[in-house]
């Protein structure tokens, strides 16, 4: 039988010689694609996406500063204030709070504010110009023997809509007291100026029932000593343009001689009067005012303890009374609805009787005035 491979044992199946072998293709054409994509990446990263151009660059890390304290409890906005430039005689590491960012006409007179930390605080200005007489109304003179009332309504700037309709319906003869509280007080003290109003800057002092009743934070307090000072500027700080202030509660306060003093003196030497608002049969601050020689107001009636139409209209009458007799009289109110339209159909029928209103500080008696 002949042999063949099919026939033949399986080990003993002769080897073919081997042939030439072919290397694969496939993977040199890969490793070659690979680099030159390698090389085309690095050529975009170094000249495309690099607006360099691949060239050496330092970096600096720039970071935002750390916004100027503003003093305020953060009810304003932030993109409503500007950092204040520092006066020349101010340290140059003194951090400055923030000033609203209003034109001079509403921000008042540069050199008659104090920039500090608590923010732009009343002063003399250097060629002695105070803030009581630069913000107070100019109102025609009153002719010998006229009667003259002094209606001041506080509580302004904590309701939009309240302080809002307050200025629009007031007369602008009626003084406008603004809380500290408030938001947006450098705004609505623009407001109120330019419609005439002579402003005034609420500063909340210890009452008789206090901590049961607490007019809020950086109150004034008997026991806080040289610490007051502080809470001072921070209330003071709260807008500019004001001629004088006026306490907001602080019966305890106001009866408290070694209280007082600090605080009056520190409102002379600003330029400001002090208006009481009478409420306190017990307060010092129109006797210690004279020995200081520092402006102090005392109103003669709280128009609204009852804010009944009629009440209101009652205490109005009683003013008109004390005018005749005295000459002038003054009355402080909250801006409550029935408060202020009761004021202002008041107004109207008082100054058809003869009634002339005027400005707070049209009540300052020369004689304090400190010359």
């Amino acid at each position: 039988m002949p042999k063949n491979d099919l026939n033949q044992p399986i080990d003993r199946v002769a080897e073919k010689p081997p042939g030439p072998r072919r290397r694969p293709l496939i993977a040199p054409l890969l490793i070659s694609a690979a680099i030159v994509l390698a090389v085309v990446a690095a050529f975009w990263v170094a000249v495309v996406d690099n607006p360099d151009g691949g060239r050496p660059v330092a970096v600096a890390t720039i970071e935002d500063a750390v916004p100027a304290a503003t003093g305020s409890v953060g009810k304003e906005s932030a993109g409503s204030e500007i950092a204040a430039p520092a006066p020349a005689n101010e340290p140059a590491n003194v951090q400055l709070a923030a000033l609203p960012q209003l034109p001079p006409s509403v921000a008042g007179d540069p050199s008659l504010l104090e920039y500090t930390t608590s923010g732009a605080l009343p002063r003399v200005s250097p060629d002695g110009r105070r803030p009581r007489e630069v913000y107070a109304r100019r109102s025609a003179p009153v002719p010998q023997g006229v009667a003259r009332v002094v209606i001041v309504v506080g509580g302004l700037g904590l309701s939009q809509t309240g302080t809002q309709s307050a200025i629009d319906a007031l007369p602008p003869d009626i003084t406008l007291a603004f809380a500290p509280y408030g938001s947006s007080l450098q705004r609505w003290a623009g407001e109120a100026r330019d419609a005439g109003h002579e402003i005034l800057l609420q500063i909340p002092m210890e009452p008789a029932d206090y901590p049961a009743v607490n007019p809020g934070d950086h109150t004034l307090l008997v026991s806080a000593g040289a610490a007051n000072r502080q809470d001072l500027e921070w209330s003071l700080g709260r807008m500019t343009s004001y001629a004088g202030v006026m306490n907001h509660m602080g019966a305890r306060f106001t009866g408290d001689e070694h209280a007082l003093v600090p605080f009056l003196g520190e409102i002379g030497e600003r330029g400001l009067f002090y208006l009481d608002d009478g409420s306190s049969p017990e307060s010092l601050a129109a006797k210690i005012g004279s020995a200081l020689a520092v402006p102090v107001l005392t109103a003669d009636r709280v128009v609204d303890r009852d804010r009944s139409p009629d009440a209101i209209v009652r205490e109005l009458m009683a003013l008109e009374a004390i005018a005749h007799t005295r000459g002038v009289a003054i009355g402080v109110a909250s801006a409550f609805p029935a408060s202020v339209e009761a004021i202002v159909r008041w107004s109207h029928e008082a100054q058809a009787r003869g009634i002339v209103l005027v400005p707070a500080s049209a009540a300052v008696p020369p004689r304090s005035d400190g010359g």
